[in-house]
């Protein structure tokens, strides 16, 4: 298996976006739609992001790799059916990328390196506005098409170390890249106008950091994961348009698990993101147009079912998060509720797995001035070179 070649292959796909892919119309709001680097089986979990006690691939937590047994190599597949309503403007779009890659090759019995790429903001999203102008006089009906195509991803470069038996720590470094091209297409009513096109293209740029341990009980696990840097920069390609610098938010994890049964465990995380501190960078308008985010998650695993002579884990959980960007002045800032279950299937003697989720989710509602429902579904498999 040539990991190297499959890992470039899988990010270069997950970069292929238009507006029909665009995640939520709050991919139009602050920076974007913040994406979760999860795969599926912590989806069906609720969308745990650290926590669990076995070596995993994470592009979360640096540690948590640390004691697989061989090199190893995830893909995250995923799919959304959105409806939006926000004022007069409804929408009913579907998405469809790898969010999440990453291989994980251990030097040692202790120390593992990782290399992995991920989404962090979704930028897809098109609007219409039907208007007029004065032309000459004459009042001359237009159309007004709004565009954003991109996003931003990162690359991750990490490692873990096994400090003491039952403790494990890591450190990895964030490249931020990527690129949005924001467009406006007016087209005039009149058969003599024709239309018009303008736009300006930026590429994302910028460096993070993240620190992480895991510590693992003979029935009970706890994670703590702490990533932040300096600033995201969006450099203009087209003469006469200035760069633009956004703060990098601190963010901290903590999760935790517990062995309740012999082949039931319980989960738990929270996040904290400290989004309001681009706030001030935005300049969109009066007021905060960004604030501190929090999420907390909770699922159950259940091991004792097999299928045959294979154990098919069963998942399910629920998750509640606060989005860092308002919808509009004067609005409630979203939040977002999701119900989640999955299920996995591990053969080849432990070498391989197969996971499936799937998330039924609301954001918003009346007071924040936009309401959406999603279901979506997360496909992960991994493998180990044994």
């Amino acid at each position: 298996m040539n990991i190297a070649r499959i890992l470039g292959a899988a990010a270069a796909l997950s970069l292929i976006a238009g507006p029909a892919q665009a995640q939520s119309l709050l991919s139009a709001r602050g920076l974007g739609l913040p994406l979760e680097p999860v795969d599926a089986r912590a989806r069906g979990l609720g969308g745990l992001t650290v926590g669990l006690p076995d070596a995993q691939m994470s592009l979360v937590n640096p540690a948590a790799a640390v004691g697989l047994p061989a090199a190893g190599l995830t893909v995250t597949f995923q799919a959304d059916e959105i409806s939006s309503q926000a004022g007069d403007q409804a929408d009913d779009f579907t998405t469809a990328r790898f969010p999440v890659v990453q291989a994980a090759f251990p030097l040692g019995q202790r120390v593992v390196g990782t290399l992995g790429y991920a989404s962090v903001l979704d930028q897809n999203w098109s609007a219409t506005r039907n208007d007029s102008i004065e032309i000459t006089g004459t009042r001359v009906a237009v159309v007004d098409r709004f565009r954003s195509n991109g996003g931003v991803a990162r690359l991750r470069a990490g490692a873990g170390y096994r400090l003491l038996p039952r403790l494990d720590v890591g450190a990895a470094v964030d490249i931020y890249s990527g690129a949005v091209r924001d467009s406006v297409f007016r087209i005039f009513q009149s058969s003599t106008l024709g239309s018009s096109v303008v736009g300006t293209t930026y590429e994302w740029q910028g460096l993070g950091f993240s620190a992480g341990a895991r510590w693992r009980g003979d029935a009970f696990s706890v994670s703590a994961v702490v990533s932040g840097g300096g600033n995201l920069t969006a450099e203009p390609q087209d003469s006469g348009v200035v760069a633009r610098d956004y703060s990098l938010p601190l963010q901290v994890d903590a999760g935790a698990s517990a062995r309740i049964a012999q082949q039931a465990m319980v989960a738990v995380s929270a996040r904290w993101a400290g989004w309001g501190s681009v706030g001030e960078d935005l300049a969109v308008g009066p007021g905060d147009q960004a604030r501190d985010a929090a999420q907390v998650t909770a699922g159950v695993e259940f091991e004792g079912l097999r299928f045959l002579g294979r154990p098919v884990p069963l998942r399910a959980g629920g998750r509640l998060s606060q989005l860092p960007f308002r919808w509009e002045d004067g609005a409630e800032f979203v939040d977002e509720r999701a119900a989640t279950a999955g299920l996995g299937v591990i053969f080849g003697g432990g070498a391989a797995s197969l996971d499936l989720s799937g998330e039924r989710g609301w954001r918003g509602g009346d007071a924040a001035g936009i309401e959406e429902s999603f279901w979506r579904v997360s496909l992960s498999l991994s493998l180990l070179g044994r």
